[in-house]
């Protein structure tokens, strides 16, 4: 029961690629540091790609980031029943985090499949959200607050597809002291600790130059154009 309100939970999250992402780092302010706010997207970074995640499409504009998302699923009427915040409806099926119903058709007695479609935006231009350009990637840049950062890069890949990757500082009070010393150790769930940083450029330097990135997801073009 659980899962199937976690899996389609998991559906409609703003950015399913920030979902996929661990992050334990956050800064003070857009990153990376002096470095002047772009006004659009930079035309390298605008096209349709596939994520090769999970087959969903990436929608890239000067002023706009979207995700499209298709997905049909089967279960059992049984586990629609069962399961807390599902139920079957005359208008459909009604699923948690979702307004409206979805439409359903039987497969069988007991079985039913529903084909579930999003959009979500991943970016677009505001006061949180900040894109900035250098040393060839894309950083973009989301805030809660003034002083709440996460950021996120996409680097370009010489077949032409887009990595798209978040920073992965180490657990470790030394390693983080090698990058800056003005950082904060915030205790978080599960004995995790995340980290505060508000480092100078050069000191962001060496989270690139030390390779403190993951993938999050490898974006694909896709032969078409907005």
């Amino acid at each position: 029961m659980k899962s199937l309100i976690k899996f389609v939970c998991s559906l409609f999250l703003i950015s399913i690629l920030v979902s996929s992402c661990e992050i334990n780092v956050f800064f003070d302010k857009a990153m990376p540091p002096d470095v002047a706010a772009l006004e659009e997207i930079p035309e390298q970074f605008q096209g349709v790609y596939m994520c090769e995640s999970d087959s969903s499409i990436i929608y890239s504009s000067p002023d706009l980031i979207y995700k499209e998302s298709y997905f049909r699923f089967v279960t059992t009427v049984d586990r629609i029943i069962e399961t807390e915040n599902c139920s079957i409806v005359e208008q459909g099926l009604y699923l948690p985090g979702r307004k409206e119903c979805i439409p359903f058709e039987y497969i069988s007695e007991d079985l039913i499949t529903a084909d579930i479609y999003d959009i979500d935006t991943l970016f677009s231009f505001d006061k949180f959200r900040v894109a900035k350009q250098y040393k060839g990637r894309l950083f973009l840049n989301i805030g809660s607050n003034k002083e709440k950062w996460i950021t996120f890069m996409i680097t370009p890949s010489s077949d032409g597809s887009l990595i798209w990757e978040y920073i992965d500082v180490p657990d470790n009070i030394k390693a983080i002291e090698e990058i800056t010393t003005n950082y904060k150790a915030i205790p978080a769930k599960k004995d995790k600790i995340k980290y505060h940083l508000n480092p100078t450029l050069v000191e962001f330097d060496r989270i690139l130059d030390d390779k403190y990135m993951q993938s999050c997801d490898v974006l694909t073009p896709v032969n078409y154009e907005l």
